[in-house]
């Protein structure tokens, strides 16, 4: 019975995500960049693309206090391989629930893509994994505003 219970409780948990972006009207978009070899055309793509998106999705950009989506690039690189690390993330001020109700900033959505990549493929490697994020990131917002 136990192990049933147990079964009950993975399962129910599968449909739900950790994040939730219910509520998100306004978003401001940052690139911290770290890639020694990215043309600086394919940040400003980047930084398009993103705010493309929300304004799609009907998120106003440019405001103050906003949250923060913002796109991370970094690298590791040996002798034989060039890695990408790509990180999707959303930032802002919440309340706690603490008795004093602090506000503190907080990361409130969260995801990643791990690339192997070369030198002649580095930027359209790192657009189509930011497109994946992306397209994950509003996924989740359309199904967190139904």
């Amino acid at each position: 019975m136990r192990y049933l219970f147990l079964l009950l409780i993975y399962i129910s948990l599968q449909g739900a995500g950790f994040w939730t972006l219910s509520g998100l009207t306004k978003a401001n978009i940052y690139v911290s960049n770290e890639l020694s070899l990215i043309k600086p055309e394919t940040i400003e793509s980047i930084k398009a693309k993103m705010t493309t998106s929300l304004e799609a999705n009907g998120i106003v950009t440019g405001k103050q206090d906003s949250a923060i989506l913002m796109v991370s690039l970094e690298e590791i690189s040996d002798d034989e391989a060039y890695f990408i690390y790509v990180k999707l993330s959303l930032g802002e001020e919440v309340a706690t629930f603490r008795d004093d109700k602090s506000k503190t900033f907080a990361l409130t959505y969260d995801s990643s893509d791990f690339i192997e990549t070369d030198d002649e493929e580095l930027d359209r490697d790192v657009l189509e994994s930011i497109d994946g994020l992306l397209l994950e990131f509003f996924e989740l917002y359309e199904e967190d505003s139904e």
